[in-house]
């Protein structure tokens, strides 16, 4: 996955002698160090050159990169370099100082970029190499792409956390083509931008990276995951428990008026004196257990106490 980009690559093509060259088309049938074999700078080079139908088979293509690449080119083992470089690199600055190597001024660069989109256009102001020595002498047009930072999918998002913050910090100021804060940017055409890089660039760093050492923000993530959890637990059976206590409540309430009933139901019939005493003792558990209920300020707890009293009157009316 792609953390992002951080800055522009640009392609440098060096050719020696003193002809002006400004198409690329013009080094058919050169020599051509083109990038190590199976590296980045080779695979672009080869997918330009191709666009003028300059291949291996018309032109020779050797499989030079970087310093090899540029000793091969001032030695004149080949004619035209085609390199990756940041434009501070040493060896383009002795490229620039020496006068039988010249910097290719490319005029079709929005071409390349329309048929290779990952290419950008750039370009190289006039005496920005070497103010003083107005080099280079002109404006000159170039081809470029930009540099992403790649890790694996499985890499922990901590860690994603801190290489962009150092990204930022790094990459965040303004460059020879880089504006200040250009870089570094979520757009990425190559790779997908992992999930926790867009978060960053969108919201910034977390409150909790800002604010805890790093290896306690683990156990604080943790920590709140779990809260959060639980109350997503816990909250509804608070608002429910109320609902569960009352209808608790009323169904022990209900089971004391059936009671209540059968008694009531007794003194219709023929009663001796110790059925006397029988409901008697059976109304004052009721009575005993009505007065234990947390509902004694309930509408509820008031009917209830008035068939109390009622029965209460009837109970002690009742002959044997």
């Amino acid at each position: 996955m792609s953390l992002g980009r951080i800055n522009y690559q640009p392609f440098w093509i060096f050719y020696r002698g003193n002809e002006k060259l400004d198409k690329i088309r013009q080094l058919s049938g050169a020599s051509i160090a083109v990038g190590a074999e199976g590296s980045g700078t080779q695979v672009a080079a080869k997918q330009i050159f191709g666009l003028s139908d300059i291949t291996s088979d018309n032109s020779k293509f050797s499989p030079l990169g970087g310093e090899p690449a540029v000793k091969a080119l001032q030695g004149g083992t080949v004619d035209a370099a085609f390199l990756a470089y940041s434009a501070n690199a040493p060896v383009i600055k002795t490229l620039f100082s020496d006068p039988n190597i010249h910097l290719m001024n490319i005029s079709q660069t929005e071409a390349l970029t329309k048929i290779l989109p990952y290419l950008v256009q750039l370009k190289l102001p006039e005496g920005v190499i070497n103010f003083g020595g107005s080099i280079p002498r002109t404006d000159v047009s170039l081809v470029g792409t930009t540099n992403a930072v790649i890790v694996r999918k499985d890499l922990h998002p901590q860690i994603i956390y801190l290489l962009l913050q150092a990204m930022v910090e790094e990459h965040k100021k303004a460059g020879l083509f880089e504006r200040a804060e250009e870089f570094p940017t979520p757009l990425d055409s190559e790779f997908v931008v992992a999930e926790s890089a867009l978060d960053f660039y969108k919201n910034g760093s977390s409150f909790l990276y800002r604010s805890l050492p790093f290896w306690m923000v683990t156990h604080v993530e943790r920590l709140i995951a779990v809260l959060l959890a639980a109350a997503a637990i816990v909250i509804p059976i608070f608002n429910f428990a109320p609902k569960l206590y009352q209808g608790f409540l009323q169904s022990r309430m209900r089971k004391l008026y059936r009671r209540l009933r059968i008694i009531e139901n007794e003194m219709e019939t023929q009663l001796t004196e110790a059925k006397v005493a029988a409901l008697q003792a059976d109304f004052d558990n009721i009575v005993r257990m009505a007065r234990i209920l947390p509902m004694r300020h309930s509408d509820l707890f008031f009917d209830f106490n008035r068939h109390i009293e009622s029965t209460r009157t009837r109970l002690t009316k009742v002959k044997p």
